[in-house]
C-alpha cells in the first residue's frame, strides 16, 4: 500500500506558471533605462567642463593669514587643481571611501616671510592669532607693485611659534606726512596700518586698502574697540622719520570699523600744550570708556560709542583734574617721553618720567581707581633704563619697557604697600624694547627697539620670563 502523500508535497511538484506584468510594463522599463544612460553621459560631459574651467581660472595659491583668516588669492594662474597623490610605492591601496568620492586636495603651503623682517609693531586677536608689520627685503627688489616699497606684514596662528607672509599695504615707512609703521586689528576682520597716514585693511591691502588723512593731519595714535576705531590726528611740521615731532594741535576722530567715515569726536578737538609748544598726546581704550591724555596734562574721557561727546575729567565738584605730569615731546615712534598712560585691572596707571641721565631715569607711577578723578602715588619704578612703553594687565600688575629691558611689578598698583619690581628674564634685546603689551594676565608680546633683530618677544607667565620669536 502506498504511503499517503502530503498535500504540500503534491503542490510543490506541480509546475508553477509566473504571473504576467501589466500591459506596457516592459516598454516603461526600456524607456527609463535609455533616460539613465543619457543622464550619465550628460553628467560626464558637464564634469569635463568643470575640470577644464578649474584648470583655467583657479588661483595659483589660496591661503589663510589675512585678517580673520580671509582667503587671499596672491595671483591668478592656469595651474590646475591639485589632486591627492598615489602611495609612495605606487601600489594599489584599498579605501573605505566611496568610489565616486572626490579626492582630498593637497593643502596649499603658506607663503614665506620676506627676509630681514624688521618688525616695528604687533597686534593680536586672542592668544593665537596676530600680525606684525615692518620693513623687509631689499629696496628695489620688493613688491609688487612697487619694487621700492618694502613694507611687509607677517601673521601667526599659533601664538608666535611660526610666521608666514600675508599681503601688506602699499605704503613706505613714515616720512613726514606719509608712510606707515604701526598695525592694529579689531577682530581679525578689520585692521589698520598707521603712523602719519592710516590705511584701512579690507581683506586685501593692495587692492582695497583705503588711505585717510583728514585735512592733511597725521595719525600719532590709533586704537579700536566695539566696532569703532579712534585715531588721534595732529598738525605737525616735521619731516623724515621724525613724523611725530613738532606737533602742536591734536584732535580725536572716530569711524565705524568697516568704513572710512572719519569725523571729529565732540569735545576733544584743537587740543594744544601750554603756549602752543610742540607736544604729544596718548589714547587709551577700555571695553566701555576711552581716555585721552592731552598735551597740556589733562585727561578727557568718554564712552566708546559713536556718536559720543568726550569731556574733561573733573572732580565731583566739577573742577578739571590736572594729571601728575604732562606727556611732553614725542620720541621717534610717536610715543610721549615724559608721561605714559595705561589701563590696568579696574583702574588707570600713569608713569611720570624725569629727564634721563645716560641710562638712568627717575620714574614714578600713579594709580587712579575712579576713572582719573583722583591719583595716588603707587611707588617708583626701577631707575635703570629709559622708559619707552607702559602696559597694564587684566589682573593689575604693570610692565615698563625700557632701553635696558622689561621691568615687571610683582603686585598691582592700588593694592596695599608700594610696588615691588623684578627684571624680566630673557628680555635681552640690545637697546631694549619700544613696546610691551599684555593680551591676557599671562601672555604678552614686546617689540625690540633695535628692529634689525628681526624678531619679537613673548611671555606666557605674566612677564617674568620672555622668549625670542624670530619673524621668518
Amino acid at each position: 500500500m502506498d504511503e499517503p502523500r502530503d498535500d504540500i508535497d503534491t503542490w510543490l511538484q506541480e509546475r508553477v506558471t509566473p504571473l504576467l506584468p501589466h500591459p506596457g510594463t516592459f516598454e516603461q522599463i526600456r524607456r527609463r533605462a535609455r533616460r539613465r544612460k543619457l543622464g550619465r553621459a550628460t553628467l560626464t560631459a558637464a564634469g569635463a567642463v568643470v575640470v577644464l574651467a578649474g584648470a583655467i581660472t583657479v588661483p595659483r595659491l589660496i591661503l589663510s593669514g589675512g585678517f580673520h583668516g580671509a582667503p587671499t588669492a596672491l595671483s591668478s594662474s592656469s595651474t590646475p587643481v591639485q589632486r591627492s597623490s598615489a602611495s609612495p610605492a605606487g601600489s594599489a591601496q584599498t579605501s573605505t571611501s566611496r568610489p565616486d568620492a572626490s579626492p582630498t586636495p593637497t593643502p596649499p603651503s603658506l607663503p614665506p616671510v620676506p627676509p630681514n623682517f624688521a618688525a616695528s609693531s604687533v597686534t593680536f586677536v586672542g592668544t593665537s592669532t596676530g600680525w606684525v608689520i615692518g620693513q623687509a627685503g631689499t629696496p628695489g627688489h620688493c613688491g609688487p607693485p612697487n619694487p621700492d616699497i618694502c613694507t611687509s606684514v607677517a601673521a601667526t596662528d599659533d601664538g608666535g611659534s611660526t610666521w608666514h607672509g600675508v599681503p601688506a599695504p602699499v605704503s613706505g615707512p613714515p616720512d613726514g606726512g606719509t608712510g606707515v609703521s604701526q598695525i592694529r586689528s579689531l577682530d581679525g576682520v578689520s585692521g589698520w596700518a598707521f603712523r602719519a597716514a592710516v590705511v584701512r585693511h579690507s581683506r586685501w591691502w593692495p587692492a582695497l586698502g583705503r588711505r585717510s588723512r583728514p585735512n592733511g593731519m597725521r595719525v600719532t595714535d590709533l586704537e579700536t574697540v566695539n566696532g569703532i576705531v579712534f585715531a588721534l590726528w595732529a598738525q605737525c611740521a616735521s619731516t623724515g622719520a621724525e613724523f611725530a615731532a613738532d606737533c602742536t594741535t591734536f584732535s580725536l576722530y572716530s569711524s565705524p570699523a568697516g568704513h572710512d567715515d572719519w569725523s571729529p569726536v565732540p569735545g576733544v578737538t584743537g587740543l594744544q600744550a601750554s603756549g602752543g609748544a610742540p607736544g604729544s598726546a596718548q589714547l587709551v581704550l577700555t571695553g566701555t570708556r576711552g581716555y585721552l591724555m592731552t598735551p597740556g596734562g589733562q585727561l578727557f574721557s568718554g564712552p566708546v560709542t559713536r556718536p559720543a561727546r568726550w569731556r574733561t575729567v573733573t572732580t565731583l565738584p566739577g573742577v578739571p583734574v590736572p594729571l601728575p605730569c604732562a606727556p611732553g615731546a614725542a620720541e621717534t615712534g610717536g610715543h610721549p617721553l615724559q608721561a605714559m598712560l595705561a589701563s590696568t585691572g579696574p583702574g588707570l596707571v600713569l608713569l611720570c618720567a624725569d629727564q634721563a641721565t645716560g641710562n638712568q631715569q627717575s620714574k614714578t607711577l600713579y594709580y587712579s581707581a575712579d576713572g582719573g578723578r583722583s591719583w595716588s602715588p603707587a611707588g617708583p619704578a626701577p631707575a635703570r633704563g629709559v622708559a619707552m612703553s607702559l602696559s597694564g594687565t587684566p589682573g593689575g600688575p604693570v610692565l615698563v619697557a625700557t632701553s635696558n629691558g622689561i621691568d615687571v611689578s610683582a603686585n598691582a598698583p592700588g593694592a596695599s604697600g608700594t610696588l615691588t619690581w623684578g627684571t624680566a628674564r630673557g628680555a635681552t634685546a640690545l637697546g631694549g624694547y619700544s613696546y610691551v603689551g599684555m593680551t591676557t594676565s599671562l601672555q604678552g608680546v614686546a617689540v625690540p627697539d633695535n628692529v634689525s633683530m628681526d624678531a619679537v618677544w613673548f611671555t606666557y607667565d605674566g612677564g617674568a620670563h620672555w622668549a625670542k620669536s624670530p619673524v621668518r
